[in-house]
């Protein structure tokens, strides 16, 4: 229900504002790309592991369709390719990567100079496509590549901040509102360890670019 909630708020804020501007009736095209440095919070039989920063510079990029209600607020959508995850280790001989590609659906409001430093607040539907696993145990490594993985969560919605230089480049905060990990699928096969994470939160800070590259309507 919250995640419906907060998905309803930014379209009724988005549309609210597109119904209030009737002088502005331009849309455009906005490619983007991000470096992303991810952190986890996982909790396995009681204890909290040690994380491991993730550093993932690709495949990280999406379109998005802007469009600015005024000089000073705008709204924008779009589709982005994501690569997330986390690194744990789950005692002092085994670690454990798991990472997912995710398409996401971003929903955001814009404040302050639409030409120029600006900040965005917004949610984001992000549905995991490619499920990779990665263990290493005293440094000998198994993986496993699974297309629509059970052993994290499908749908992995997201609240973001983030702020954009006139020049393009941003940097971004996000929080997934869900566990990323599900707690009865995990498969690590080594013996005498259990990993059934009851916590798994994601979030991650990234710095990116940003720049106008089409008109999709335009009318003076």
């Amino acid at each position: 229900m919250k995640k419906l909630l907060l998905t309803a708020l930014f379209l009724g804020v988005g549309f609210g504002l597109y119904a209030q501007e009737k002088t502005n009736k331009n849309w455009y095209g906005v490619s983007s790309s991000e470096t992303i440095l991810s952190f986890g919070s996982v909790e396995n039989n009681g204890q909290d592991l040690s994380n491991v920063v993730r550093f993932s510079p690709f495949v990280n990029f999406g379109t998005q369709f802007h469009k600015d209600f005024s000089e000073k607020s705008g709204f924008y959508t779009g589709l982005s390719i994501r690569n997330i995850g986390m690194i744990n280790d789950i005692n002092d001989s085994v670690r454990v990567k798991q990472r997912v590609y995710t398409i996401g659906i971003p929903i955001a409001i814009k404040f302050g100079d639409m030409k120029g430093n600006l900040g965005a607040i917004g949610f984001e539907n992000e549905f995991a496509l490619n499920y990779k696993q990665k263990v290493y145990v005293n440094e000998e490594k198994s993986k496993s590549n699974i297309w629509f993985s059970d052993r994290t969560k499908i749908y992995l919605p997201s609240v973001f901040v983030e702020f954009k230089s006139k020049y393009g480049n941003y940097i971004r905060f996000k929080y997934y509102l869900t566990d990323f990990l599900e707690t009865d699928n995990q498969k690590i096969n080594v013996a005498g360890v259990d990993y059934s994470p009851t916590r798994s939160t994601l979030f991650y800070v990234s710095t990116g670019i940003m720049l106008k590259n089409f008109d999709i309507y335009k009318k003076d």
